[in-house]
This record gives structure tokens, sequence and C-alpha cells, in this order.
């Protein structure tokens, strides 16, 4: 793997990578854009082609391009090295590692997902249904569309004769113990496949690898007994609330066009794309949240929905417009036709589907579309509106667009802008949240200390590097004084610090000119204030506690340490 990893850095430079997410614009020897981690007007991103590292001032994020996508796309090293070898057509190989219960749980899934192919290839009556469901044959095959055996162990059977582990397919689900299904009639067994008599559809994490799989019953149940649709469990690589199904053909698609489009089910997706729509998406197993949300985020702040034209997509779309809006996504929905779901009106009305989708209107506009074709007397349409319609009035970010809308509700309802201003500030009072519920908790900024620690580190490894041996023991005699030999030790441990630290302070150093000694004594003194004020407030601390106790010589310990450390902070 490490052959492959210096390949890929040798075909892509950190630019190739980081440019389709950040516009960059070059500043002197590095390139600078907006923050891809945090909302900022000011950039604070920087991006260094000769070492090869992003570094981020506003989070304290950085490092290399595989870190990059790891933070970007939501994978992990394995999930970006494929991504990016893909990118720089490498071939993959990974080395197989029993000990790895991740890599083993997708290899797995993997070698699942060729089973399921090759049976639903030797079985006709499948293809035909598929056919008839409007998939072309090159559409099934590169959707990698299977079919699990009616029988109850032949998946079982097939990879424990690959040499799989049986607890590595249960914590994979592909197989349960009996007394899991819920009262059926299971075999004496020990484990059966959970996946029987099925259409599978492989579930794929954005770097194409299988993380589970959704079975559709084929053929169906007349007496239904038995579920629609079955879903893989959470597993290690698999939770239904992360899940976007199809978002690893979708993704570049998304990004050029600018926009998701959202639909329900597999069949609604992969009909979507076979007919050109490259930007469509679908949850799996579960209703859109926060999570599935904050992922299209990561793409476009643009989403199109098209549920079915049925009363329970039309409340669907709103859930998922309910968890969008916050965010700062612009939400627009598609209106078909009572009935009809995305799948059939792709396969029989192509037409009223392009019509649908070139047509989306703001899920606001959408309401009030819904509600006015519903026939309502005037005063029941207005309190309808304000029920229905305002909730997604307040919930949207941006105040500019907040206050189109507020304009666009009461040009509808005839009545001055200033009424439905106060009964959405009503609303707001009444109906929102809790902050405790709704907060979203920030990924843990360096702080002030450990962001002076991690620069004074950089510099001093920096001027090492260049060989001034003075100005390094100069930096290395502040660090120590403020933080001690042991805490040096952590810094100098931590993964990648060096790369980083050097390349942090390398910029620091280009943004203060040539008079690099100011700067070396500007962060000396930072870094030994900023340490009397830690001490400051460690001891401040632990004389309220001393205060509490009753602790009477602590405190006055206490009181004589805190005015040492204020006259030398005067």
């Amino acid at each position: 793997m490490a052959d492959t990893v210096q390949l890929v850095k040798e075909k892509l430079s950190i630019l190739d990578v980081v440019q389709p997410y950040v516009k960059l614009t070059r500043a002197g020897k590095y390139w600078k854009g907006l923050s891809p981690f945090t909302k900022e007007k000011t950039p604070s991103f920087f991006v260094s082609p000769d070492r090869g590292l992003y570094h981020c001032f506003s989070t304290g994020k950085g490092g290399d391009m595989f870190t990059f996508i790891e933070e970007m796309e939501g994978v992990d090293f394995k999930g970006s090295l494929k991504l990016l070898a893909e990118k720089a057509g490498v071939p993959l190989k990974y080395e197989k590692s029993s000990s790895d219960e991740r890599e083993r749980i997708f290899e797995a899934l993997s070698a699942a997902q060729d089973f399921f192919v090759k049976n639903r290839e030797a079985r006709s009556e499948v293809n035909a249904y598929l056919v008839s469901r409007g998939l072309k044959p090159e559409t099934i095959e590169a959707w990698g569309i299977g079919y699990a055996l009616p029988e109850w162990q032949s998946l079982h059977t097939n990879l424990m004769e690959n040499g799989f582990k049986l607890e590595i397919l249960e914590r994979a689900g592909l197989v349960k113990r009996p007394d899991t299904e819920g009262g059926s009639a299971a075999p004496s067994v020990r484990y059966y496949d959970r996946f029987r008599g099925r259409i599978m559809f492989p579930i794929r994490d954005v770097s194409g690898r299988v993380t589970g799989f959704s079975g559709r019953l084929f053929p169906d149940d007349s007496e239904g007994k038995q579920a629609k649709y079955l879903n893989s469990p959470e597993t290690l690589v698999f939770e239904k609330s992360k899940v976007l199904y199809g978002i690893d053909v979708a993704r570049e698609g998304i990004r050029s066009l600018g926009s998701a489009l959202l639909v329900e089910g597999q069949f609604d997706l992969i009909m979507a794309h076979q007919a050109g729509y490259r930007n469509a998406i679908a949850t799996s197993g579960t209703a859109f949240t926060k999570t599935h949300a904050e992922s299209i985020r990561r793409y476009t702040p643009n989403l199109l929905i098209a549920y079915d034209g049925d009363r329970a997509g039309v409340a669907a779309a709103g859930r998922a417009s309910a968890v969008s809006l916050p965010l700062g996504l612009n939400v627009k929905v598609a209106k078909l036709p009572p009935g009809e779901d995305p799948a059939d009106a792709l396969k029989d009305h192509p037409e009223v589907f392009k019509t649908a989708i070139r047509e989306g209107v703001h899920i606001v506009d959408f309401y009030l579309a819904h509600l006015l074709d519903a026939k309502y007397d005037a005063r029941t349409f207005r309190l309808e509106v304000s029920r229905t319609v305002l909730p997604y009035v307040a919930m949207i970010e941006n105040r500019i667009d907040q206050a189109h809308f507020i304009k666009r509700v009461a040009e509808v309802l005839s009545v001055p802008e200033e009424a439905v201003a106060a009964e959405l500030q009503k609303l707001t009072k009444k109906e929102s949240p809790k902050a405790e519920e709704t907060a979203v908790i920030p990924e843990p900024f360096l702080s002030r200390t450990d962001s002076i620690e991690r620069l004074a580190f950089g510099l001093m490894l920096l001027m090492r590097e260049a060989g001034k041996s003075d100005e390094a023991s100069r930096i290395e005699s502040a660090l120590k004084e403020a933080v001690g030999e042991e805490r040096l030790k952590v810094l100098a441990a931590q993964p990648d610090t060096d790369r980083g630290a050097i390349f942090g302070a390398d910029l620091f150093l280009t943004q203060h000119g040539d008079d690099h000694e100011q700067a070396i004594a500007d962060v000396c003194g930072d870094l030994l204030r900023e340490s009397l004020h830690e001490r400051y407030r460690e001891s401040l601390a632990k004389l309220r506690e001393a205060e509490k106790t009753g602790d009477q010589d602590a405190a006055e310990t206490l009181m004589e340490e805190l005015s040492r450390l204020a006259k030398s902070l005067a």
C-alpha cells in the first residue's frame, strides 16, 4: 500500500485534489481560499504545493491530500486512497489483513455482492422483472444488481468455503441467528442468510466500497408475511442515517450541476441515472436526516426533492425540507402528478418527469400551491398557510431569502408583510426547539494555547531545517520554560506533527515579511504570556475550590501565587 500512496502523490499535486472543492488564488508561493470547514469571509485556508500540505487557520485543521479527502468526503484513509487512486489512474491493490475487522467486513460484503450478481445472471425471471421495470441490461450490470437465492444458507455456505469466518459474516449483517427472525420457521442451524429470495441492491460509500444491501422481495409475497424491502442492519461500516444511495456515482454530477436530486427508492434512483439525471441520490431504509443534509451540503447548497406525487410523498418532502433549511440549503420540490412515482414517470412519461424537474419550486411555494389546489375558503386557507407554510419560512437561514418569502406569503394572503412577520415571530418563540436540542457541536478547534505551542514548535523545526541553530535553541528554551519537557515530547510524538507544524510556521513567517527575528521574538513572548495566563486560570480555579471547602492555608498560598502571576502579566 505504501507504494500506491507514493504513486498517487507522484501523479497528483495537492492543488489537483483541493481545487475542485475550494476556489484558490495564488498568494506568493502558497494558494489561499475560504475555509471549506467553516463559514468565513476572510480566507484562512492555505495550500503549499511545494510541501503537499494544506492548513486552515480558522479551525486548526491541516494535512496532506489524503486527510483533505477524509475531511471532505467523510471516509477513512483507505476510502480516500481509493478515491485518489482512481483520480490518478493508479491501480489499487489492498493487502488483506485478517486482523483488521473493518477490512474483513468490506471483503465479505464485496464477495457477497459477486455471489448475488452471479445468482441474478443465472435467473432469467429476475432479469425479466428488472427489464419490465424499465431498466436496461447495461444499467442492471453497471449498478451491480443481484439476487439472493431463497435457500436458507446459500450465501453462508459460499462465503465460508471461501475462507470467511462466521463472526465476520454476522458482523457484516449477512447472516443471523434463528432466534432473531421473530418467530419464522427457521431450520435447526446456528446461522442462516439474512437475505433470501430478494433482488439485491448494493449500497456503497462515497469511494465505491459496498457497505450494505437493500433487498426487494421477489417474487412478491401474496400473503404479506414478509417485508417488501429488507435492509442491512447497523454495522461497523453501515449506518443508515448516513447512507446516501448512489453518492459514489452522483457526487461528481452534483458538484458539476450545482444541485442534488433527491428521490425515494432504489428503482427511482437507478431509473433517474439511466435517464441522464446524474446528480440523483436517495436514502436507504430510513427517513432523510440532518446527517444526510450535511453530506449533501459538502457538494452543493441546492437540493431538489422529487418524491412520489401522493400524499405521503408530499409529507416526506416537507420532513426532508425541515432538516435541510436550517442548514442553509436552498430546497426546491418537483411536483409529480398524484399517484406517480419517479421510476414509473421516467419509464412511461419521461417528459412529465422532465417538466416537473425543470419547474421545481421552493418548498414554501410548493406548499402554497398545494394549499391553493385544495380550494379552501378564505379563512381556512389563511389558517392553513399559517400552520403549514410559515414554519418553513421560519427555518430559512438567510434573512434576505426569508424576507422574500414573507413578502410572498403576504401577497398570497393579501395581508400586510408586517402581519406575516409578527406571526412568524410568535411562531419562532413558541415552536423553536430548545437550544440543547438543536445546537451543532463543532469539531474541536485548537485552543489559543495549543495554537501558539504548535506554532512555536513548527518555528523551532523550521529554523533547524534552515540551519539556524541559535534561533532554534532560543525557541526550544522558550517552549521548555512555557510547557515543560514532557509536553514538548508529546508535541513531537503527534502524528505528522513535523510537516504540518513546519508548514504553519512557514506561512506565519511569510505573512510577517522579512523580519524573522521579530516574528520569532513575538511568538516566544506570546508563548510565555499564554503560559502565565494558563497558570493564572488554573490557580484561580483552585482558589475557588479552596474557598468552597474552607481550606484557608491553601487559599492564602494561592492568593500569593495569583498576585505574582498578575505582576508578571502586567
